[in-house]
């Protein structure tokens, strides 16, 4: 689906969103560990306070899922995301030429797209979560967000939660992280298989190389 925003004539160049009041709330929120019913009520608040802050949206839906109330938590994450892209696309639908994650800015809208990508690929619709993840790694090729990784897992027909196994990191038996050692050399090893979707990437990752050899 297309999403268009008719008000924005031209492509912007840089996004760099604006500050939200309410972001400092939210992490407040977060970091008082209060029970899921206060944090649902207390999330919806800031929702009501400010609708383009994007993060609640996300806690929302978590809590819903973990509930077991799939289709609420569907549409609040729909709607982050949705809401996401009205923030970022032009009347044709195209994104910005930049938005990086760099700027604190725009974490919220990033994670709210990108966690609409990662339902799509749970939940079978990988064309939509690949063309989705494409979109975040032109924007931002420094990739914070891990977008080539999902791309290339996509690629190799391994699943939303297959890829990341032979390098999770356990600690006292709980995941604690990835091996970003060996990710990289899965990706370095595997991602000149897929030149449609990886060749831009890759000379654009050499060019940064050269230059900062020469500095």
């Amino acid at each position: 689906m297309l999403i268009i925003n008719e008000k924005r004539k031209k492509q912007i160049d840089e996004f760099i969103d604006k500050d939200h009041a309410v972001m400092e709330d939210y992490y407040e929120i977060v970091c008082s560990k209060v029970p899921d019913g206060q944090m649902l009520k207390k999330m919806c608040t800031l929702i009501k306070a400010d609708p383009d802050f994007y993060d609640p949206y996300l806690m929302v839906s978590d809590l819903l899922f973990s509930k077991g109330k799939k289709k609420e938590a569907e549409v609040i994450l729909q709607e982050a995301y949705e809401r996401a892209l009205l923030t970022i696309v032009d009347a044709k639908g195209r994104w910005p030429k930049q938005m990086a994650w760099g700027f604190l800015e725009n974490r919220h809208v990033m994670r709210a797209i990108e966690q609409q990508a990662l339902y799509y690929w749970e939940t079978g619709k990988v064309d939509d979560a690949l063309e989705i993840f494409r979109q975040l790694l032109r924007v931002n090729p420094h990739d914070n967000q891990g977008a080539r990784y999902s791309i290339l897992a996509i690629k190799m027909s391994l699943g939303f939660d297959e890829w990341e196994k032979p390098f999770e990191v356990e600690r006292d038996g709980k995941v604690v992280g990835l091996n970003a050692f060996k990710v990289g050399d899965w990706f370095r090893e595997n991602a000149p298989k897929y030149e449609d979707d990886f060749r831009w990437l890759l000379d654009l990752y050499k060019t940064w190389d050269d230059a900062s050899a020469k500095k």
